[in-house]
């Protein structure tokens, strides 16, 4: 595989960056706009980056689960929110939340604030990341 030195050179800071803003995305999106959907597709454009700078042999490295178990994992963990509530007789897809008491010095302290939407979030986001990395490797598979 014949890339350029620049892509490589702009894929070492590109991908570790993109990656770190698709986790903020991530977090900050439970409450507001955002949230799997945006950071799965902001992974998958680093991941592919990767791969097309280092190869698919490298990205099989890095990330050695199939794109498969991704999807699988993310349909589980998305369909298991909604199935949680229903099981409790409540609105399938009803969303539970509160507060986990994070000390972080002796004087202070910090309420993460958590919400089984989160759950829901990371499914979309493993779902989206691996149909996209996916698609683009079959895809790049043929081409080759």
């Amino acid at each position: 595989m014949c890339t350029s030195v620049i892509l490589k050179v702009g894929a070492r800071l590109i991908v570790p960056l993109s990656l770190v803003f698709a986790m903020y995305i991530y977090f900050k999106g439970h409450q507001t706009p955002g949230g799997g959907f945006v950071a799965g597709l902001v992974a998958s454009v680093a991941l592919i980056v990767h791969r097309m700078s280092f190869g698919s042999e490298s990205l099989r490295r890095m990330l050695p689960i199939s794109e498969r178990y991704f999807i699988a994992v993310g349909l589980t963990l998305a369909l298991g929110t909604g199935l949680g509530a229903f099981l409790q007789g409540l609105p399938f897809f009803t969303s539970a939340h509160g507060y986990l008491h994070l000390p972080t010095t002796i004087e202070h302290s910090y309420d993460f604030e958590w919400a089984s939407v989160m759950a829901f979030d990371l499914g979309v986001f493993l779902v989206v990341t691996g149909v996209v990395v996916g698609m683009i490797d079959v895809l790049s598979k043929e081409i080759q």
